[in-house]
């Protein structure tokens, strides 16, 4: 990518906080405008289809078209993972993520052969498109942590990126303190990335739990136990944590649906597929397996 063509962003405000738009290339301004409006489309909606998706009843018909490709993501990897239904994440988990796949899709067909690079962010959530052998630019105003996860995935990467855990903005029933996926689509990271951080657990260990300030992840998680900080742990037990976690990542691996992935936990961390764990350096893990 020739390092003289600036990249362009833009952000706009939208559940469950603020969405970020980059693009470089000629396409770039083009793509940008289509941003906006495709966001302004989506804003209309989402609200009422997050609250709807939150409700757990069952073929539910969301308005807008982000929130109707969630079902889909979420049956793909609930198969795949091999899960009970009560032992799935919500479903809300997917929709920042699907949002951001049908932003890019719309900053994509503006741009055309005109954009190198363009991405979308939202909440924990990134969704990229990137011509072949092109590098991650750098990016001031994108959430670094996932940034330097898409560093850590190599040039070229094209799909959907997303963070779980418990210093990520939807709670996790688990314990990892970061857990990155890389997938297909940003929304399938998403929610591969919650099935993850829900994984990575041990018994006997103390967790400290607070009220959830979000209002659709309030109602999304009604009932259930989740895990805001955890208290000391053993090794062995920090390890068999992270083993859990890759046993289903390996599971949705096989299935082809998640790409690489690196889960950390008190200074230690596995990673599974094509990822450098020593890029990631704002996972504080020290020793990568």
């Amino acid at each position: 990518m020739d390092d003289t063509i600036p990249l362009i962003e833009k952000c706009f405000e939208i559940w469950p906080g603020l969405m970020r738009f980059a693009a470089v290339g000629e396409g770039a301004h083009a793509a940008l405008a289509a941003a906006m409006d495709a966001a302004r489309e989506t804003s209309g909606a989402l609200l009422s289809d997050a609250e709807l998706l939150s409700s757990g009843l069952p073929d539910v018909l969301p308005r807008g078209a982000a929130a109707r490709r969630v079902a889909e993501h979420v049956r793909r990897i609930a198969d795949a993972a091999r899960l009970e239904p009560a032992r799935l994440p919500p479903v809300a988990a997917a929709l920042p993520g699907a949002v951001c796949d049908h932003i890019a899709d719309a900053m994509a067909e503006a741009g055309g052969d005109g954009c190198a690079f363009l991405t979308v962010s939202l909440g924990d959530a990134m969704a990229v498109k990137t011509a072949r052998g092109v590098a991650t630019p750098p990016m001031p105003h994108m959430p670094p942590v996932l940034c330097e996860f898409l560093t850590a995935l190599g040039p070229g990467f094209t799909g959907g990126a997303a963070m779980g855990g418990t210093r990520a903005d939807f709670p996790t029933e688990g314990f990892a303190d970061m857990v990155g996926v890389a997938a297909g689509s940003a929304a399938e990271a998403g929610y591969m990335a919650a099935a993850l951080s829900d994984a990575v657990y041990a018994g006997g260990v103390s967790v400290r739990e607070e009220p959830l300030r979000d209002r659709i992840a309030a109602m999304s998680w009604e009932g259930r136990k989740t895990v805001f900080q955890t208290g000391t742990m053993e090794p062995d037990a920090i390890w068999d944590a992270l083993s859990s976690g890759v046993r289903r990542a390996a599971a949705l691996r096989e299935a082809r649906l998640l790409r690489a992935a690196a889960l950390g936990l008190k200074g230690r961390g596995r990673t599974v597929g094509p990822v450098d764990g020593d890029k990631l350096l704002r996972f504080g893990v020290s020793e990568w397996r």
